[in-house]
């Protein structure tokens, strides 16, 4: 019976999984490949000074134990130690040899919902923008996008004064942007 009810968690979780699973920073880009390589040892979590990496439960499915980014509630400190992608043992998480971790995201920007579009100023997205980064930066009126340089950490987005939030998070792979 319990393998039953074990086999039935793995589908409904197949069923109600999210399209895209945010990894922490140093991710192996394949979600397949992840899943093979995480020992879901929680390590990276453990390790991580915010307490923004969550592990996900059994409705996951094949993701059961793994960690996961849930950029709406803690978005990535994108911390210049990286301490998750070191704690990993198993290289789920790993750190270049150039020690530039790749994106996790990016972020664009709906200048209409801008506070600034109200003649109100606003700049919390460039002061939240990591410092080391400055992928946002104040222009004549509005913020201004460096996408190049955006690591994707939610930052901006989490700390967004509009109503709805001016700034979006998207995965850049499929080019759909989605809230988060």
């Amino acid at each position: 019976m319990a393998s039953a009810w074990g086999e039935a968690s793995k589908e409904i979780g197949k069923a109600i999984a999210p399209k895209v699973r945010i990894r922490p920073p140093g991710a192996i880009p394949s979600e397949i490949a992840f899943l093979e390589t995480c020992t879901r040892c929680h390590a990276c979590a453990d390790a991580c000074p915010f307490d923004i990496i969550h592990i996900l439960g059994p409705l996951a499915g094949d993701g059961e134990g793994t960690p996961v980014l849930k950029l709406s509630q803690d978005p990535c400190h994108w911390c210049g130690t990286m301490d998750c992608v070191h704690a990993c043992p198993s290289d789920a998480l790993s750190m270049p040899a150039d020690n530039k971790v790749l994106p996790i995201g990016k972020v664009w920007l709906n200048q209409e919902q801008c506070l600034n579009a109200e003649d109100m100023y606003c700049d919390t997205c460039v002061m939240y923008c990591p410092s080391d980064i400055r992928a946002i930066t104040m222009g004549e009126r509005f913020p201004e996008l460096d996408e190049t340089a955006c690591v994707g950490c939610g930052l901006c987005v989490f700390h967004c004064q509009s109503t709805p939030k001016a700034l979006h998070w998207y995965v850049p792979a499929n080019n759909d942007p989605e809230k988060v």
